[in-house]
Formats: structure tokens, C-alpha cells, sequence
């Protein structure tokens, strides 16, 4: 037997070839991101006329996906060139992980422009660059809320994050129990009881949103303005 035969080769590492296939996947999106919603278009016309209904819902669907891909390949196109997000998304711990998540929420449920607002604030809150590790941990928490909440509760959370420092005494039953997650327990408030307090008062100072949901709220705003800012030409002197 020679020296050779005895050497035991690692197996191969299946996680790096499939972080490279999705970098590489995630710049041919970055390049053309309508090509998946043109795809849709041309099954949706291959059903023919016997499915012609089904097939304009689908068309419709596919015109707004398209629409959708665009945007974020555009804000993601910005950012990177205003240097907040990494040239090679591979170099975030979640990154490419993310990105696909975030196409198949977009293919599977055309999420409308609220949920989608959120989604792309929790990817770029996950992805920026320049972050330390307890802050990508927490990002990751927020980014897989957000892929679980409904427009419906983005709505609820930003109505209550806006009157922050401006909510006096409001009751509890003008609350919904599905934020459990992002609220504070209610404060006790001046009522008809034995003990003279409530349970249903609401701290000014917080709203009722606990950190992780002014974190939440916060990073919708901060993806705004540091897309807005990655936008403005540099004026050199």
C-alpha cells in the first residue's frame, strides 16, 4: 500500500458551494430582477384561453412581483454603492440566508407594500455593514418577527412607535392581545376599584412598546434614511 492510498480526503463542503451559488445568484438578481416575474408571465399565458381567469390573476400577481424585485434590487444596488451594505453579501453571517428568504416571501405571498417596507428594513437592519455581533443577534430575532407579522400588526406597531412620549391614559381594550411580543405589561391607572388603581393604563413614555419593538419600528425609519442618503451624490471639494 503507498503513502497515497492512505490518505482520507474531507468531504466536500457543501455549505461553501452553496453560499457561492447564492452570491452568485444574488448579483444576476441585482443585474436583471425581473426575469423571475416574466417567467411567471409566460406560464401564466401557456395555461390558454380554457384558464384565462386563473391566468390573469396570475399575470396580475406577476406585473407586481416584478415590480417589487426591481425596487429592492434598485435600494440594494444604492446601498452597496453607498457603502452600507458588503460588496459580497456572503461576508454577514446571514446574508445570502436572508436574501433568499426574503425572494421566496416576495413569490410566495406578493406581500403588500407595508410588509414588504418591513421586510427590507429587517434584511438591511441584518446585513449593514460595520455591526457588532450582539447587534446582528438581535437584528436576526427582528428579521424573523418580521417575517411572521401581518401588514395588519406593522400597522398596529408604527401607529403606536409615532405616538410614543404622547399617549396619556389610554385603556387597554383600545390594544390588540397579538402584540403580546412587542408590548409592555399595562400600567396601573386611576380607576373604580377597591385598591383605587387598574390594570389598564398606558406609560407615556413607551407607548406600551417594549425595546425590541422600538427597535423594530426604528430600523423601518433608519432604512429610509440611510437609503436616502446612499442616494445623494458625494460633493467633493
Amino acid at each position: 500500500m503507498t503513502d497515497d492510498s492512505s490518505i482520507v480526503q474531507r468531504p466536500r463542503e457543501y455549505y461553501d458551494v452553496a453560499k457561492l451559488q447564492l452570491q452568485s445568484e444574488f448579483e444576476r438578481f441585482l443585474d436583471d430582477p425581473t426575469t423571475q416575474a416574466l417567467e411567471a408571465v409566460t406560464g401564466a399565458f401557456a395555461l390558454g384561453a380554457k384558464q384565462a381567469f386563473i391566468s390573469a390573476g396570475r399575470i396580475a400577481q406577476a406585473i407586481l412581483k416584478g415590480r417589487m424585485y426591481e425596487q429592492c434590487a434598485d435600494e440594494w444596488r444604492t446601498l452597496r454603492e453607498g457603502g452600507k451594505i458588503p460588496e459580497n453579501l456572503g461576508e454577514t453571517k446571514h446574508g445570502l440566508y436572508t436574501w433568499a428568504e426574503l425572494m421566496k416571501i416576495i413569490d410566495d405571498e406578493c406581500p403588500d407594500g407595508e410588509k414588504l417596507d418591513a421586510l427590507k428594513a429587517a434584511f438591511y437592519a441584518v446585513n449593514k455593514i460595520n455591526q457588532t455581533d450582539a447587534d446582528q443577534i438581535v437584528e436576526y430575532q427582528l428579521w424573523q418577527i418580521a417575517k411572521e407579522l401581518k401588514s395588519g400588526d406593522i400597522l398596529l406597531l408604527r401607529s403606536i412607535y409615532v405616538r410614543v412620549n404622547s399617549t396619556m391614559g389610554n385603556h387597554h381594550r383600545e390594544w390588540t392581545t397579538n402584540m403580546a411580543k412587542m408590548l409592555t405589561p399595562r400600567s396601573r391607572v386611576a380607576g373604580d376599584t377597591q385598591q383605587g388603581y387598574e390594570a389598564s393604563g398606558i406609560n407615556a413614555v413607551n407607548n406600551r412598546l417594549t425595546n425590541l419593538g422600538v427597535r423594530f419600528c426604528r430600523n423601518i425609519e433608519l432604512y429610509k434614511i440611510d437609503l436616502d442618503a446612499a442616494a445623494r451624490p458625494t460633493i467633493t471639494t
